[in-house]
């Protein structure tokens, strides 16, 4: 198994990929698909909970180990991020990695999941 995340993302279709292609070396234990959501849903992660409400079916539901990060989509914009990430203000220092949105993203396909490590 590879190290915890939650990962952010739009639409479970591009979820699929990126979820595939974090691994061996990640494995995504929940998947978040609004800023809304997310406000919920991590804290309650980051704070142990072992079945917090979820809004789509990917991840592994393995809440056992926490998460070692938080991995947003492009869909996330600064004011999403803010709002999740003021949700989870005191509860666990976590990394939240973001694109960097000035670049452009690779069309869909293999391409598009990457992770430099």
């Amino acid at each position: 198994m590879g190290a915890p995340v939650i990962l952010c993302g739009k639409t479970e279709e591009i979820g699929r990929g990126v979820v595939a292609g974090l691994k061996p070396e990640y494995e995504v234990i929940h998947f978040v698909m609004s800023p809304e959501s997310g406000a919920a849903q991590i804290p309650a992660i980051l704070k142990g909970d072992q079945s917090p409400a979820a809004d789509s079916a990917l991840g592994s539901k393995d809440y056992s180990k926490p998460p070692i990060a938080i991995i947003l989509g492009g869909a996330f914009n600064d004011a999403g991020t803010e709002l999740m990430m003021k949700a989870a203000t005191g509860i666990k220092p976590i990394p939240w990695l973001r694109p960097d949105l000035s670049k452009p993203a690779p069309p869909l396909g293999p391409e598009y999941v990457f992770i430099n490590t």
